[in-house]
């Protein structure tokens, strides 16, 4: 019968034998019209493809003559990519360490930079001949103290930053991004495997029809009823020839894809063997920054003292403050008219 409105939602799984594992995924379509309209640029065929895995996913979820119908599986890749989604958890903690410990480094010499250019604390003495309190010369006027490159700190951070980027997180994220095409064909694994074992099942089922009519036709003596069950029996066939097309190129595709999936599966295990150098590489930048931050500290630079932003009126009122605070107590005076 016809259907005016179908709205499909197909949840793919994937069964292991037994112990079956289901992998979920969501593939949703929606049909206008009746069944027997046919669609437009190759919608029918998208349609039909859905509604085949919907069908077969449903029924091996079910466990649907999962006594007489063994599923098809790819035992290796399951295995591989399971261990490649145990190992990608380890590799993003890897990734989000190595980015906080760019992150810090980066913080870690600028700031370092803005510290050895701060101006040291001034002393100031009451003068008792002025009566104020003046400033003392400071032997040091910066915390860098004429050895210490700011500059040189600012550019050992970017330096390094850079480093962590190109000999570290890029290979980390190249690797993850692999392993997410990874991901996404093994659900274009997973698609094949239940239209394969949909036609599997048709032609299984039909097999068993044909033998059960041929069953009938011997026991059946009738004219009649055996020219009816002819009929049925050479449809059948028929329908069975049909399938076995479909099912050798749905084989035969299924085929190719678990091979290539395979080899990429290969390729993504063997690239993981170079973590070890991506993390030598990070402990190799950070004792190389290191080492010529120790470098940077004896590089002469001018010992002068920086000058700060402040308002003139700002100013003016620290100055007296500072003054009237270093001055000795019998010597404080308050501008006061009560007091004249």
């Amino acid at each position: 019968h016809s259907l005016k409105s179908v709205s499909t939602t197909t949840t793919t799984t994937t069964v292991r034998a037994r112990d079956r594992v289901i992998v979920n995924s969501s593939v949703s379509s929606s049909v206008m019209g009746s069944a027997s309209a046919s669609p437009r640029n190759g919608e029918g065929s998208k349609v039909h493809h859905a509604k085949r895995k919907m069908i077969e996913g449903m029924k091996q979820y079910l466990k649907m003559g999962a006594k007489r119908f063994m599923h098809t599986e790819s035992a290796r890749c399951m295995l591989m990519y399971d261990e490649v989604k145990t190992f990608k958890a380890i590799v993003d903690k890897c990734e989000k360490v190595c980015q906080s410990l760019r992150h810090a480094n980066d913080a870690f010499f600028q700031q370092v930079a803005s510290t050895l250019e701060s101006n040291l604390p001034l002393s100031f003495e009451y003068n008792p001949e002025t009566g104020a309190a003046e400033m003392v010369p400071p032997v040091q006027h910066t915390v860098a103290g004429g050895r210490g490159s700011g500059e040189e700190m600012r550019k050992l951070g970017e330096d390094v930053s850079l480093g962590l980027e190109g000999e570290v997180l890029r290979p980390i994220a190249a690797w993850k991004m692999h392993a997410e095409s990874v991901k996404k064909r093994m659900g274009e694994l997973e698609d094949r495997r239940l239209e394969l074992d949909f036609y599997r099942r048709a032609v299984e089922s039909l097999l068993a029809t044909h033998d059960k009519l041929k069953l009938q036709l011997a026991d059946n003596v009738d004219g009649t009823g055996k020219e009816r069950v002819e009929r049925r029996m050479h449809s059948t066939w028929e329908k069975k020839q049909s399938r076995d097309v479909k099912l050798q190129a749905s084989l035969a595709s299924y085929s190719a894809c678990e091979s290539e999936v395979y080899d990429e599966l290969r390729s993504l295990i063997a690239d993981a063997m170079h973590f070890k150098a991506y993390l030598n590489a990070a402990i190799s930048v950070q004792s190389a920054s290191f080492a010529t931050a120790a470098s940077c500290m004896e590089i002469p630079v001018e010992d002068k003292r920086q000058e700060m932003v402040v308002s003139a009126r700002g100013s003016g009122g620290a100055d007296a403050k500072k003054q009237n605070a270093a001055a000795p107590p019998h010597g404080r005076h308050d501008d006061d008219s009560d007091y004249e």
